[in-house]
């Protein structure tokens, strides 16, 4: 992410209290959130993941005037128990990855239903900087959703940086390209397009929530509500913790913007004198 991004987090009463007293944001384990099928996954054959390889590697040579490439068996097997060793890296990180969710935009209706305690709480706008994400090893995606199988194959995520790699060096040769790819900014690119692909698949039934994330190496609380709060969004003011909640905007967020919304007459949010 070399831009700012921008999101939207629905708080029910309690949970928008507990941020603002505590200035921080939870970074949920996937089985902690309300999807059971969250980053479950099964890993490609050896033989689907040797495929895309071998591949790979043959689309590159040829474009650059070589053979088409046939891998042998015994580099095949070779690639098969790395496979294998590696799945079980990724199913152990993803298990304990971190996880924000967020929303796209304010003033979806039914985000307000589910996650703000039928529109009693708030929603937050959080404007993440390059600054924040780079202290805490945070990386955006946004939610991919289909019905099929989940069926995760690495070797993808790595076609993915290898030919980005041969588009920026045009004129090397394939073992350099592979050399490359070994370096420790191509690896860590693979391993994060790979863990955020396999944490960041749901059915087509959650699409509704158009859902961004930001994932975190481990799951926890981070204190960065202070930087990241721009604006706190309301509906309604007739529930017990509304007061609180805007003695604590007023204490410890004095620069952060408050917006009403009023659903009933589909006009956008406006913000308050």
């Amino acid at each position: 992410m070399t831009t700012t991004l921008t999101c939207f987090k629905y708080r029910s009463p309690a949970a928008a209290l507990r941020c603002l007293a505590e200035g921080s944001l939870y970074f949920a384990k996937p089985s902690e959130l309300n999807d059971t099928l969250e980053a479950k996954y099964e890993h490609a054959t050896p033989e689907d993941f040797a495929r895309v390889m071998t591949q790979t590697h043959g689309e590159i040579s040829q474009q650059r005037g070589g053979p088409a490439l046939i891998f042998e068996q015994r580099d095949i097997a070779e690639m098969a128990e790395v496979h294998a060793r590696e799945c079980q890296r990724l199913q152990a990180f993803t298990d304990q990855i971190g996880i924000f969710s967020a929303a796209q935009r304010p003033d979806h209706q039914a985000m307000w239903a589910y996650y703000a305690d039928n529109a009693s709480g708030v929603c937050f706008e959080l404007e993440w900087s390059q600054e924040i994400v780079e202290r805490h090893q945070l990386w955006a995606t946004e939610v991919q959703y289909h019905g099929e199988a989940r069926i995760h194959n690495r070797a993808e995520d790595w076609r993915q940086v290898f030919l980005e790699l041969a588009r920026e060096h045009p004129d090397v040769s394939l073992e350099t390209l592979h050399q490359l790819s070994l370096d420790e900014s191509a690896r860590r690119k693979f391993g994060i397009l790979s863990a955020s692909r396999a944490a960041s698949a749901k059915h087509n039934d959650w699409s509704h929530e158009k859902e961004t994330r930001l994932l975190a190496p481990k799951s926890g609380a981070l204190p960065v509500l202070g930087e990241a709060l721009k604006r706190v969004y309301y509906v309604r003011t007739d529930g017990e913790h509304w007061r609180a909640i805007m003695q604590l905007l007023h204490a410890y967020y004095r620069t952060v913007e408050t917006m009403h919304w009023q659903p009933g007459r589909g006009t956008a949010p406006k913000s308050d004198p």
